[in-house]
């Protein structure tokens, strides 16, 4: 009757009409916006994995050059004579003229390296002491265990090793080898590249931009004070950028990378933190005329698994840019689509209350009997138990089950299960008056309020329904016996105390033999 009249009112249609239009206005837009970031995301965590699947096939690639550089350059009898002879003697003049040998003969492999994109040789005597950098041949000497953790690694396992390692230097994936002369050990050798070398490869594959940035505090803590010059301060909180790698000749020019760099540093903080892979998009007014950027952050780890630098990477976002494209179009659709939505809005909220009100109906009846089940009961009991309190009524309790059910179930199916339980319903159904309430309590428990009656009627009610039941002919099975046990309503009762006590009395009803009735009435 309310929403007769309700629909009765023009103006109150008309607002009904444009609140459900702004409704579904907001709605298309949140769900556009959500489905553009889902799809961005979605296309950005692909994005990533291949992102730092071309940085490791870089390194790899890199790596195996270096490799193939120390079996054929440096493991020769002749370099491996003059490293035992330094490792041998004390005396730095004898040092100086094997160092100046060594540099000699592997000059012209250094600068040959290069053209591979290797970009350090390095040689160390026993305990990682510095022999010689091909890459700055003054500098030797200086004790590097403490500072190199791939040298002590090397230095105590007597294995190769690789992997990326700040030096006093330059940053380098290090791949140390150890070296030998009859069987004794006599120092390291390390063949590395910088991550310029790897940009120049990674540039060359798909053209776009590549720079590297590693943590200010690995860079303080390892580099050569006059060499820190080859480190600038980044964006990013706690990183530095290493020099070699800001080149004005990357896809996105070097103004750019900052401009996004200081636009996005805050956004990407916390991931920095936590060692991951991942990517974001950036789209920046007057930058590309908008078009979006794609900005991907590889983690690099040193020996130990820590986190010390990171790749990143910048290319055009072209897929992004139809994603967005074709989602703001599909904003327009929605838009269009809103307007008749709203125009039937009110039929679909009465059709829709109509179908909670049978959901519920649902939900409170059993769907074999009809009858109410446990939910709908404890939807309505605790309200009546006070009802009847505060006025001072009788309110009873007959709870009963069906004898030896399993035995039914078991013997003739759970068909002819359903057939008892149904006509047990039907029996009860067709004694109680209209405001008792009926319930099937759970499997073949069945449960019986009786407002305004009172405990001597309530035992009555009980046996009838007993004599009832064992009266009727079920069909190929016989007689059914039940168990009752009654109680009614008392003062301090609870829904709780009230459903333990009657489910007491059901049980002894069961423990005395069944097919009977037990109450707590005392005439």
């Amino acid at each position: 009757m309310y929403l007769k009249n309700f629909f009765k009112d023009k103006k109150t249609i008309v607002f009904v009409a444009l609140f459900s239009f702004v409704f579904f206005e907001s709605l298309s837009f949140f769900a556009v916006e959500y489905a553009k970031k889902t799809e961005v995301d979605n296309y950005l965590s692909v994005v990533s994995p291949d992102f730092k699947a071309h940085v490791d096939i870089a390194n790899s690639h890199l790596t195996e050059i270096s490799r193939i550089f120390y079996d054929i350059e440096i493991d020769k009898p002749e370099v491996l004579e003059i490293m035992a002879e330094a490792a041998a003697t004390e005396d730095k003049k004898e040092q100086a003229r094997l160092r100046a040998k060594l540099l000699a003969k592997l000059s012209n492999t250094y600068d040959y390296m290069h053209k591979y994109r290797v970009r350090q040789l390095h040689f160390q005597l026993p305990n990682a002491i510095s022999f010689l950098r091909f890459h700055r041949p003054k500098k030797f000497g200086d004790p590097l265990l403490d500072v190199r953790e791939t040298l002590k690694y090397v230095n105590e396992n007597k294995t190769p090793i690789s992997a990326f390692e700040e030096g006093r230097i330059f940053n380098g994936f290090r791949n140390v080898y150890p070296l030998y002369k009859d069987k004794v050990f006599i120092g390291t050798v390390e063949v590395s590249f910088s991550f310029d070398g790897m940009q120049e490869l990674l540039s060359n594959i798909d053209a776009t931009s590549y720079i590297f940035m590693i943590k200010k505090k690995v860079v303080d803590s390892k580099v050569f004070d006059n060499e820190k010059s080859n480190y600038t301060k980044s964006e990013f909180l706690g990183y530095d950028y290493d020099k070699k790698t800001l080149k004005e000749t990357m896809q996105i020019g070097l103004n750019e990378i900052h401009l996004i760099n200081s636009e996005i540093a805050q956004r990407v903080q916390s991931h920095l933190q936590k060692k991951e892979l991942f990517s974001i998009y950036f789209q920046g007014e007057n930058l590309y005329n908008n078009h979006s950027i794609i900005i991907s952050f590889n983690p690099i780890v040193n020996l130990n698994d820590e986190l010390v630098a990171y790749v990143i990477h910048y290319e055009f976002g072209d897929l992004i840019d139809v994603i967005l494209k074709n989602l703001n179009i599909l904003f327009f659709v929605l838009s269009f689509l809103s307007l008749v939505l709203s125009a039937i809005f009110t039929f679909v909220l009465y059709l829709e209350r109509k179908k909670q009100e049978a959901i519920h109906a649902f939900a409170v009846h059993d769907a074999l009997t009809g009858i109410y089940n446990r939910h709908g009961v404890n939807e309505i009991l605790n309200q009546k138990i006070e009802e009847f309190k505060r006025d001072k009524n009788h309110f009873s309790v007959v709870f009963f089950d069906i004898d030896f059910f399993k035995r039914v179930n078991d013997t003739y199916g759970h068909d002819v299960g359903d057939y008892v339980l149904e006509n047990i319903a039907n029996i009860v159904n067709a004694e109680i008056r209209a405001s008792d309430i009926f319930a099937r309590w759970g499997g073949e428990e069945f449960i019986l309020f009786l407002p305004n009656t009172d405990i001597k009627r309530a035992v009555n009610v009980a046996l009838k329904l007993k004599n009832l039941i064992e009266k009727f002919a079920f069909s190929d099975i016989g007689s059914i016996t039940c168990s009752f046990g009654v109680t009614t309503l008392k003062e301090n009762d609870t829904k709780t105390t009230l459903l333990k006590r009657v489910d007491t009395l059901l049980y002894q009803a069961k423990s005395a033999g069944r097919n009977c009735v037990i109450s707590d009435y005392k005439p």
